[in-house]
């Protein structure tokens, strides 16, 4: 588990953060660029390690609070760094979690792949080059290869 100082030091390398002292000797971190009504990005970082950091595209793939922040208290320096990274590129956005031509790549116990993309504001699973489905959520579609025994590929 990264250290207070470690995590403050990694959110620090951000420059387009802004690090404002909240009470009890936490930190938040405003995104002031940001296309959305919401500006903290990493809201109280606290000594003990404990903090949150906004993303709301992660529609449930992890514990978020009602607000849409996910706990960093054990997040390992490139989750963090990627936690950050993508919250940056959602309050960039107006309106979309996902750009277009994201790719996700699924496999199978068989070792077939498929990929889903986000494509003309839908969710496409490619097989090849062939269409296989669309879903107009990321839930649906993820649901889908679910059924089909296809889970995302970990880096």
């Amino acid at each position: 588990m990264l250290s207070f100082e470690e995590k403050r030091k990694i959110i620090t390398r951000f420059t387009v953060l802004e690090e404002k002292p909240v009470s009890m000797k936490r930190y938040n971190y405003h995104y002031p660029a940001s296309k959305r009504d919401k500006t903290v990005l990493v809201k109280h970082l606290h000594p003990n390690g404990n903090g949150f950091v906004y993303a709301p595209y992660l529609e449930g793939e992890e514990v978020l609070d009602k607000e849409g922040y996910v706990n960093i208290y054990e997040a390992t320096e490139d989750k963090l760094i990627q936690l950050i990274e993508r919250a940056i590129t959602y309050m960039d956005s107006d309106g979309e979690a996902y750009q277009e031509g994201d790719t996700f790549v699924y496999q199978n116990d068989a070792g077939e792949l498929l990929k889903l993309v986000f494509e003309n504001k839908m969710w496409i699973v490619y097989a090849y080059e062939n269409v296989e489905a669309v879903f107009k959520s990321l839930d649906q579609a993820e649901s889908y290869l679910a059924d089909e025994g296809f889970f995302e590929e970990q880096e």
